[in-house]
């Protein structure tokens, strides 16, 4: 009888710990989220393999060929490989191009370089990887590299430098048309005097309606703005201010008129004189109008005289070479750029790698604007989704760094301004990974044992000028051995994110 209500006694016991280990756990979660105002999400609902993460700040729109923020970076750098390899420190890593290929080797290219003393040229060789495919399984080869090169010339114009100051042999001559440079550069500049009628269509509407069109939202933006109720309130509506302003006809009136109809009637006042919108912005436009005027020049019947660039040379299927102006070190400019594959942005029917490049010289916008919609390169992954709210990235089963452990990536949008929200979010199992600034309230927010943040969300530095030099992921979701035990903005997570795993 006392053993059976001795036995009795232990299980009340035993059964009345797990009730107070219960609630215990019910009341520091409770607290927990009382301490970070945050909705602690139950269950989560993401398919097996994904990765929810925020890569820093970005802009709403970014491409390979045009990115600012180390945000950017960071996704592109997921969805395309660069030309250039570099070990974490930053320096060229890029094997020669006289070793062979073996299984294990993950980067775009061999390259090697030999520079002439006496010609002071620099010549570079090119071999793209045997294994560098697109996600939709199209081999990257010379013709990539033909279409890439050529296409950052023409982006660039004459202007601008593609590469960082270095001058590819017969890059201006290609530009202009022209080996006689300084005939072609005086021809254009005097159609400028007297605007053929497809000059001056594109001079209005490069210039003068894409000008128009920013002061017009400037002016609504105004209206959005009590700061400047004496400036708008004399007026009806946007369009009424933005008569009063930018109408070259001094009397004109945007009376019983919609906002279009003005918008158009300004435009159709300034017809292609873009120094009349010049007088009224303060803006210089002269490098866009020679621009403009050269693209136009060269498409006219028999001007465009030199087809190729002379330094650019195909050697075999897998290989170009290049002669650039400049010593050895030019190698680390001229090759760092996305590789963009011609079978996704450019266009096999003007390719022949003898005069066409996959695009029509002097427009390449088209190409700009799809690589801002799509990344689709020899990356670890590629976009399912681009949107306002979020990215969604599928991996590139092609990958030559091999397949990667995570299925699919979502990077979000966040743009935090709030260390609070970081903290929030990885708590609430809404985040699992977040790049930002490590400020002191970050860490003490981390270590605040009333959010028990301290281990639930691990923190590493990474060594980069940046602004952005902290990685934050959450414990319990991502594999901690599987991130590299040195971080640099060169060897980043990002370039190894096909080896991260995740706690399933």
């Amino acid at each position: 009888m006392k053993k059976l209500l001795l036995t009795e006694g232990l299980l009340a016991c035993f059964f009345l710990v797990l009730l107070f280990v219960f609630f215990g756990k019910y009341m520091v979660r409770e607290r927990e989220d009382k301490e970070t105002n945050a909705i602690v999400t139950v269950e989560e609902t993401r398919e097996k393999g994904t990765i929810w993460l925020d890569a820093g700040t970005v802009s709403e729109t970014f491409s390979p060929l045009q990115y600012q923020l180390q945000g950017e970076k960071n996704i592109l750098t997921m969805c395309f490989m660069n030309l250039l390899t570099r070990d974490g420190k930053g320096a060229v890593a890029n094997k020669e191009v006289t070793q062979k290929w073996e299984e294990k080797d993950t980067e775009a290219a061999h390259i090697s370089v030999s520079y002439d003393e006496k010609k002071k040229i620099s010549t570079i060789t090119i071999q793209t990887n045997p294994d560098l495919k697109t996600a939709s399984g199209k081999t990257v080869n010379a013709d990539d590299l033909l279409f890439n090169f050529y296409l950052r010339c023409d982006m660039a114009g004459v202007e601008n430098e593609p590469f960082g100051g270095v001058r590819i042999v017969g890059q201006e001559e290609y530009l202009y048309g022209s080996k006689d440079l300084e005939k072609r550069k005086k021809e254009i500049q005097d159609s400028l005097k007297k605007p053929s009628k497809e000059l001056q269509k594109q001079l209005q509407e490069e210039i003068v309606r894409k000008e128009l069109t920013e002061e017009l939202e400037w002016v609504k933006s105004l209206f959005r703005d009590d700061t400047y109720k004496d400036i708008t309130d004399p007026y009806k509506a946007p369009k009424d201010l933005f008569a009063y302003y930018y109408a070259y006809q001094t009397k004109y009136s945007a009376k019983g008129k919609t906002e279009k109809e003005v918008f158009d009637d300004i435009v159709k006042q300034y017809s292609w004189h873009y120094d009349w919108v010049a007088k009224v912005t303060n803006e210089n436009y002269t490098k866009r109008v020679q621009e403009l005027a050269r693209s136009v020049f060269l498409k006219q019947k028999g001007k465009d005289l030199v087809k190729q660039i002379e330094g650019i040379q195909k050697k075999d299927e897998r290989t170009i070479v290049i002669q650039a102006e400049g010593k050895e070190d030019c190698i680390a400019k001229l090759c760092d750029f996305w590789i963009l594959p011609l079978e996704e942005y450019g266009s096999r029917e003007v390719f022949d790698g003898k005069e066409s490049f996959g695009f029509q010289k002097g427009e390449t916008d088209g190409i700009l604007e799809q690589s801002s919609k799509q990344y689709c390169g020899t990356g670890a992954f590629y976009t399912e989704k681009i949107n306002t709210e979020q990215i969604v990235l599928e991996r590139n089963k092609n990958y030559a760094g091999g397949e990667a452990e995570l299925k699919k990536v979502v990077v979000f949008r966040k743009n935090y301004e709030k260390e609070q929200d970081i903290v929030e979010d990885l708590l609430c199992r809404n985040m699992d990974i977040v790049i930002t600034e490590d400020t002191a309230e970050l860490g003490q927010l981390i270590q605040s044992r009333a959010t028990h943040a301290s281990y639930q969300i691990r923190k590493k530095e990474i060594e980069t000028k940046q602004a952005e030099n902290c990685l934050l992921y959450r414990t319990s979701y991502v594999n901690a051995p599987s991130i590299p035990q040195n971080l640099t903005e060169y060897q980043s997570i990002f370039e190894v994110i096909h080896q991260l795993k995740v706690n399933d």
